[in-house]
């Protein structure tokens, strides 16, 4: 191959100006593919339409659209020049494995081809070879890969990536200073910077960092010699290979004529600490071509120390600058030593200009507070339409194995509920976890009174149609996973769930954009919102209904906790009052309440717009389930409705069916929150999830959920019931004192032990070993004794009131036992669900002594136990795979399929 001086191989350009001007025309290379089809038309139009034609394999006749007019689109570079199409630039888009064959296509057709710009990145060292003997051998000049491609600031032409984005014109300001970056998007950065000095640009050159760079530092730098606009050159360098010390040698060997002045940033010093190649440079780190080997390059080339504004010392030759907001003030005296006044006036400054302020409610001195300013065009209206959506946005992608909700933190096997671990709500009222689950946000104290008088209400309210499909699944035997999925399922979409959701839709449409998170009250904004809000659902209203919303809205006067929502349901329920068709006050209220909850929230982007409207949906499913479990209603007969008490007593009574002591509501409460969550990857949470995942409405989700928990999971409490009662059999724990009471516990454990042995050594042949319920998980590999952290935690606090459970305790005897004789290599942990089933076997006792409950009747209120205490943290796994997965996204790829024989 013949050389080029000063090169000893061919480059076919003199001039900066000859890489991209009016006379270029264009042939891009998957014209129609994703990032293409986004980038050509701005191109195309900025440049005056110099794209002659575009190749899309296989799709001959189709054109792409742009603003100044269509370019026809062909399925080969030979299509292309038969229909009597010339180019003379070639712009490749395809995937890294397609590059070379395009390069080899162009240069094989097209002989009046010059130069090709590659936009793609990570192009094989392999084909990066094959391009370059290919463009070689037909004296082609390749730019790239991994291009942003190249502006022509005096001509206004811009060929190859979106350099300058949307708006080119702004970016390639006419002016006297040639930019080659490493980086694309700092090709505009430092354009922009350039401005605030009052200089311009002649070209601005995005190399890319590949493996190869196919016109790099050396052959830039002698085109801006030879282009008589350029009067110096800016080059941001990012680390890995020796580009730049081949160009600085030559010069200062003489070999390459570059007279002009330098200005340097050397950026990736961070990557000297890693050891492997990193980020779109492909750079290696840490070697003799990192951050700090090229600095040291320019630093001897220029021979003066880095720029600063404390040392703002140059040299003839320029200087480097260790970061980018140096660039204007070095730029401007390296011109200054020249002689070179600037292009024009500055623009703008290099200040903090933010566009967004939120100093997170601190009171900051004056000269810390940052004040926004308007964003620029067009950035104002992309910003303005960003705000006016309603709570966070979120990208849709596959849920299948992910959860923003739940996890459990492997160190510890400790679940996590939104950051918090579970058992720090052990004590937290279980109404303030239901609503935690969902909003991801605790509730102010003040509102605890209310949320369990409107969790009540809900439950209340499922009077009017729960229990029939529970009563008839009761009789056939069903587990209560199975009874009350029914139930859930004849929910549906039901139309008071479809007012609930419309309702919340028209109170954050009225009120989202004019008020802030607080909800203060507004007289002005109430009275138009009265008028404006005219087209609510209507429909008929109970005297029971009536009777909560009056109840709702003196307990909202009472404790100070009425918001600018609130006042407008009552105002609004007020002024209907005697009419005929009428929106119910019921949901009225209960939609205001729990966007007055959700409100902040929805402010600081924490939950989706969805989640907020389907709050009254979730919350009412759990008072469905709470109605339809109960045989009767969990509440005292003939008692007036007093929804004010704690919800958690509701469902005392829909598990125990007696009214609850001090210590019973504690004891309850502490279990539902315990059960809230075990991690997304559960059986119980992959239904809800896997039903999302199908585009089901949110109550079949639930029944998703409680179809996928039974006897093995859910139902070990289940279990538990059963194998204690056979275990105290003849025997009442609570008739002894203390210390004989402590003997029995350990001879029964002696006598279960001892018989999980005999059975263990006869299994060995007849693989028939029935597991003891509720121990053996978790268990941690290493560990001589084994403890669930939550039964720890529990059982501490119950020890704390002074309440000693014994079928409890027998399962701390057994599994110190089972070790001991040999039938366990450890101690294993007694679980949360031991506590499920020895608590409610506790309560349920007295009337199981005296004959007044069945087996039948515990193990039921067991298993409901635990889909109540689940419930919460499946509507936060329901509610973020709604607003966040896609459809169909839980599917088993074919990959991990098996058939068995």
């Amino acid at each position: 191959m013949p050389a080029t001086a000063p090169f000893p191989y061919f480059v076919g350009v003199q001039s900066l100006h000859e890489l991209a001007n009016r006379r270029s025309r264009v042939c891009v290379m998957n014209i129609l593919g994703t990032e293409s089809v986004q980038v050509t038309p701005v191109s195309h139009a900025f440049s005056g339409g110099n794209i002659v034609a575009g190749v899309q394999y296989g799709s001959t006749g189709e054109a792409l659209e742009t603003p100044v007019g269509s370019i026809p689109v062909y399925g080969s570079v030979s299509e292309v020049l038969k229909s009597g199409h010339d180019f003379d630039t070639g712009v490749i888009y395809l995937p890294p494995a397609a590059v070379s064959h395009a390069v080899s296509e162009l240069c094989v057709h097209n002989q009046n081809l010059k130069r090709i710009y590659i936009v793609t990145e990570k192009v094989s060292a392999r084909d990066s070879r094959l391009i370059r003997y290919v463009a070689q051998n037909r004296r082609v000049d390749v730019l790239g890969a991994n291009s942003l491609g190249i502006g022509n600031s005096w001509d206004q032409v811009r060929i190859g990536g979106a350099l300058g984005g949307d708006n080119p014109t702004a970016c390639l300001k006419r002016g006297s200073i040639a930019i080659y970056s490493n980086s694309g998007n700092f090709c505009t950065t430092l354009a922009e910077y350039l401005k605030t000095c009052g200089f311009g640009t002649s070209t601005i050159f995005s190399s890319g960092k590949d493996h190869y760079i196919h016109f790099a530092l050396a052959e830039f730098l002698y085109c801006a010699e030879n282009d008589p606009r350029t009067k110096a050159v800016v080059v941001y360098i990012e680390p890995g290979g020796y580009y730049e010390k081949q160009a600085l040698d030559w010069i200062q060997e003489g070999r390459l004529p570059f007279s002009k002045p330098l200005i340097a940033c050397v950026t990736g010093r961070w990557k000297s600490r890693l050891a492997r190649p990193c980020g779109h440079a492909g750079a290696m780190a840490g070697g003799s071509d990192d951050a700090f080997a090229k600095e040291s390059w320019f630093d001897a080339y220029f021979g003066v120390p880095a720029f600063s504004l404390a040392n703002p010392e140059v040299g003839r030759r320029g200087v480097r600058v260790t970061t980018i907001q140096d660039l204007p003030q070095a730029v401007k005296a390296v011109m200054e030593l020249h002689g070179e006044a600037p292009d024009f006036a500055p623009q703008g400054d290099l200040s903090l200009k933010p566009w967004l302020v939120n100093h997170q409610g601190r009171a900051l001195p004056e000269e810390l507070r940052l004040k926004p300013v308007p964003p620029l065009e067009p950035y104002d209206r992309q910003l303005a339409e960003a705000n006016r959506l309603v709570g966070a946005c979120l990208v849709r992608e596959s849920m299948r194995n992910a959860s923003s909700a739940t996890r459990v933190v492997e160190a510890t096997q400790q679940t996590e509920l939104h950051g918090k671990p579970i058992l720090d709500l052990i004590e937290k009222p279980f109404a303030a976890t239901c609503l935690f689950a969902l909003l991801r946000q605790e509730l102010p104290e003040a509102a605890i009174p209310l949320a369990n008088l409107v969790l009540n209400g809900l439950t209340r309210r499922a009077e009017q149609r729960a229990l029939a499909v529970a009563q008839q699944g009761r009789a056939q035997g069903c587990t209560p996973n199975a009874y009350l999925a029914a139930e859930v399922l004849l929910a549906g979409n039901n139309p008071w769930f479809q007012d609930l959701t419309t309702l919340a839709e028209r109170l954050i449409d009225a009120f989202f954009h004019a008020t802030d998170a607080t909800l203060v009250p507004d007289d002005a904004l109430l009275r138009e919102a009265l008028e404006s809000l005219t087209n609510l659902p209507k429909g008929p209203v109970t005297e029971a209904e009536e009777r909560w919303a009056v109840e709702c809205a003196a307990l909202l006067k009472s404790t100070g906790t009425e918001t600018l929502l609130t006042r407008f349901a009552e105002a609004y329920a007020d002024r209907e009052r005697h009419a005929e068709e009428r929106t119910n006050p019921l949901s009225l209220l209960v939609a205001a309440v729990l966007l007055g909850w959700a409100w902040p929230a929805l402010k600081n982007r924490r939950i989706p717009r969805q989640t907020a409207v389907e709050l009254g949906i979730h919350l009412a499913l759990l008072g469905l389930v709470a109605r339809a479990g109960a045989a009767t209603p969990p509440w005292p007969q003939g008692e007036d409705a007093d929804d004010t008490r704690d919800f958690v007593g509701t469902l005392f009574r829909s598990l125990f069916g007696r009214d609850p002591g001090s210590n019973d509501l504690f004891a309850l409460n502490a279990l539902l929150n315990l059960t809230v969550s075990n991690g997304p990857g559960t059986l119980s949470v992959m239904g809800g999830k896997e039903s999302v995942s199908a585009g089901n409405h949110v109550a079949t989700a639930y029944a998703g959920f409680m179809t996928n928990t039974g006897l093995a999971h859910g139902g070990n409490g289940f279990k538990a019931v059963a194998y204690l009662l056979e275990v105290f059999v003849g025997q009442d724990p609570y008739q002894l004192p203390e210390p004989q009471r402590d003997q029995l516990l350990r001879r029964l454990a002696e006598e279960r032990a001892a018989e999980f042995l005999a059975a263990k050594r006869n299994a060995r042949d007849t693989k028939a070993l029935e597991p003891i319920p509720c121990i053996n998980h978790p268990v941690f590999r290493g560990q001589a004794v084994n403890i669930d952290p939550r039964e720890e935690r529990l059982r501490t606090l119950l020890g704390q009131r002074g309440i000693s459970n014994p079928f409890l305790e027998f399962y701390h005897h057994l599994v110190k036992e089972l070790f001991r004789i040999g039938a366990t290599r450890n101690v294993f942990c007694v679980n949360v669900d031991a506590v499920i089933a020895t608590l409610s076997l506790e309560l349920f006792w007295p009337q199981w002594q005296s004959g007044a409950v069945t087996p039948e009747a515990m193990q039921d209120a067991v298993f409901r136990l635990f889909l109540y205490g689940r419930m919460p943290g499946i509507a936060a796994e329901i509610a973020d795979h709604r607003s966040r997965g896609t459809d169909m996204d839980c599917r088993t790829p074919n990959a991990e399929l098996r058939y068995l024989n």
